[in-house]
């Protein structure tokens, strides 16, 4: 039955540790690779990471984007984003607007002042639609981005080396473009993040890969052909990237949630969708539910837990958070059919919103993917 896919695994676990404690903030208890509750500490550093934020050209509107999130935001130590699109005055898109295929997103200036209020440290400018106004609007968002003293990455080479409570960490935005740092690119990649873990104690990797839309919702060891376009290996992609010394990873672009596992003590995130779709973003479907993930690490800087905050979206298509907490059940439900089909596949599985399984499997059957899928 759907319902026993969406329940943590049990053995080998305490019924403390099976409980479906909350915290302080309402919120369920941070997870590790074993899939169990682990408390935070003040020596913890936090990290918390956004998908793709699509802001609106009507300034008032994104003012007002990440007001249900903002305690979460101001309470990281490192917050990192993914801008799909650019900042800019440019009025000349480089590419046709064709309603439902291509998009070209534009927003205001003080954009950049939204994004430092909410907490934002390193945003990816890696993605299909950071240039979509050119040249000019990809340079004016890095000068916009640099004068809020916000950080970018994401460029062929580019990386951020950031210190956090005492330890260095390196952050590689990705893509699959080749003047990006590059997804397909496996074997140059990997020699970056070598490098890159050379200079630091932790490397993050925060990047663009997979299919978009319901089809690609469920992970293979198979490469990724969206509109033509290769996209990737997401396992791997991974297990190179770890291989190499990532400490942590966290995909975006298929808009919706995907599995989530851990290799070798690493956490991995397959993707987990989009935040901010006020300028253009579909909430239809999976894609109505997204993922705010908190990250917990060591003072050394290796990775401790995770939790994810479950997020929807409102009329405006801005995110707050969802009480019925569907997109960890489709996390986990995922994680179900990866373990299936994926030899090796260590799922990680978060906690909370048992209570509103029937509620998810109401909405689940009722989108287009769930009609499909399988029931056992």
């Amino acid at each position: 039955m759907l319902l026993a896919a969406l329940m943590i695994p049990s053995i080998g676990l305490t019924p403390a540790v099976q409980a479906e404690a909350l915290m302080e903030d309402g919120l369920p208890k941070f997870v590790n690779c074993s899939s169990m509750s682990v408390d935070p500490m003040a020596t913890d550093i936090r990290l918390a990471a956004t998908g793709d934020l699509v802001f609106s050209e009507n300034p008032q509107i994104n003012r007002n984007a990440f007001t249900e999130f903002m305690p979460l935001l101001t309470k990281a130590d490192l917050v990192l984003g993914n801008l799909e699109g650019p900042i800019t005055d440019a009025n000349t898109p480089r590419k046709p607007y064709v309603p439902g295929r291509s998009y070209a997103f534009r927003y205001p200036v003080e954009t950049a002042q939204v994004l430092k209020k909410a907490n934002f440290h390193i945003l990816s400018i890696a993605n299909n639609h950071a240039q979509d106004h050119g040249p000019t609007g990809f340079a004016d968002t890095q000068r916009h981005l640099t004068a809020e003293g916000i950080e970018h990455t994401g460029l062929k080479g580019s990386y951020v080396i950031r210190p956090v409570k005492g330890i260095k960490i390196g952050v590689i935005a990705l893509a699959h473009y080749p003047v990006y740092n590059n997804v397909l690119e496996i074997e140059a990649t990997a020699k970056l993040v070598t490098e890159v873990r050379a200079k630091s104690d932790l490397v993050i990797l925060f990047y663009q890969l997979g299919g978009e839309g319901d089809a690609y919702a469920m992970i293979t060891n198979e490469d990724e052909v969206f509109l033509g376009e290769q996209r990737g290996n997401a396992r791997k992609f991974a297990t190179a990237m770890i291989k190499a010394g990532a400490g942590a990873l966290i995909a975006h672009g298929p808009h919706l949630v995907r599995a989530a596992e851990c290799i070798n003590g690493v956490a991995v995130l397959h993707s987990i969708g989009n935040f901010i779709g006020a300028g253009g973003l579909s909430v239809q479907n999976l894609a109505n539910v997204s993922a705010f993930p908190e990250m917990l690490f060591e003072p050394s800087g290796k990775f401790k837990s995770v939790r994810i905050v479950p997020v929807t979206f409102t009329p405006e298509r801005l995110p707050k958070i969802d009480p019925t907490g569907r997109s960890v059940h489709l996390i986990n439900w995922l994680n179900s059919r990866a373990t299936k089909t994926i030899p090796e596949f260590q799922a990680l599985n978060f906690s909370g919103y048992k209570d509103q399984a029937d509620v998810f499997e109401k909405w689940f059957r009722s989108t287009r993917f769930g009609t499909q899928a399988p029931r056992d």
